[in-house]
């Protein structure tokens, strides 16, 4: 396989609070960092030494520009990164608060990200990969929607390995049903499949106290081999149809929580490709293999929340490494 991972949806543009504490409608000073929860976990990746390509749309404007910069100098294949210039680059506001957990204002109606047509998906990089990743934001407008889905099946028929975010951003959905309806189905078509404590609750209806391997059935009667379930400073839980383990979050000093779960995504998703690269079976996923993921995850995310923005505060793979030693 030429590629680890394939990383389809939105590349755009976010404009970072430079303080805490402060709703967005305060904000005096942004910082610009290139971001988009598949882009972030593309270059996430890289960072962790996987053979990564990016599929998406920017605009051929000065975000586009910085995007395709950010790409380039993190070694993220973008041959299927069409820059079109009838369309603007998207954009997102951002405010932390006291916490570092964002608050987002989207730029998105009719812009570059939402364009993705099915006709411009590069084929062969779809059928030449281990993982494909992709996300809900795509998900909630068309044509995106039906290109992101047409990837997805394209690499599962191919024999990839499909990984899923739902990263829900409710004011992207027409209303709640919508969006729970259109997450739900487009599991039916994954193997790897993480969501944070809130969307876990959106989707089920269920406290997060309530995650057990029974209440996930849910997931796993759609085919998802392994859930992930994120939670903060409380953690990850990670389950499979072989047993469920529970992984403490490492305290840092916390400066931004953009991106954090796309972060625990490229750590997590690094040890099955991996274990993928060296011919190893994947039908079931054990608690030691859970174990290592959830590790590699978290150790990920908490680098990340150091710096910030989404990209711009990615690890790379000898800090991880080097913070894992010390474990």
């Amino acid at each position: 396989m030429k590629f680890d991972v394939v990383s389809v949806g939105e590349a755009l543009i976010d404009f970072v609070s430079a303080g805490r504490d402060v709703s967005l409608p305060d904000v005096s000073e942004f910082r610009r960092a290139a971001g988009g929860s598949p882009a972030n976990v593309a270059v996430g990746l890289a960072r962790l030494n996987a053979k990564v390509a990016f599929i998406g749309k920017v605009g051929k404007d000065a975000f586009g520009a910085h995007i395709v910069n950010t790409f380039q100098k993190n070694n993220v294949d973008m041959t299927g990164l069409v820059q079109d210039g009838n369309v603007d680059t998207t954009l997102v506001f951002v405010s932390l608060n006291s916490k570092s957990i964002p608050e987002f204002f989207f730029f998105r109606h009719g812009t570059a990200d939402t364009a993705l047509r099915s006709d411009e998906l590069p084929q062969q990089q779809l059928g030449d990969t281990l993982i494909l990743h992709f996300s809900s934001v795509a998900l909630s407008v068309e044509p995106s929607r039906t290109a992101s889905l047409t990837a997805a099946g394209i690499a599962r028929k191919a024999g990839a390995f499909i990984s899923f975010d739902p990263n829900i951003r409710l004011s992207l959905w027409q209303d709640e049903e919508s969006c729970r309806k259109e997450i739900m189905d487009a599991i039916a078509q994954v193997d790897v499949l993480k969501m944070n404590e809130g969307e876990w609750t959106f989707l089920t209806g269920k406290p997060v106290e309530s995650l057990t391997q029974e209440t996930a059935a849910v997931f796993f009667d759609k085919g998802v081999r392994v859930l992930a379930v994120t939670c903060g400073e409380k953690g990850a839980v990670l389950l499979s149809r072989d047993g469920l383990v529970k992984c403490p979050a490492l305290p840092v000093d916390v400066v931004d929580t953009t991106g954090a779960g796309d972060a625990f995504m490229s750590g997590m998703l690094s040890v099955i490709c991996q274990s993928l690269r060296a011919g190893d079976n994947l039908a079931r996923f054990d608690l030691v293999r859970l174990e290592t993921m959830g590790r590699w995850g978290n150790v990920t995310a908490a680098l990340s929340c150091t710096k910030t923005g989404g990209i711009p505060s990615l690890p790379e793979s000898k800090q991880v490494i080097n913070l894992l030693s010390m474990l």
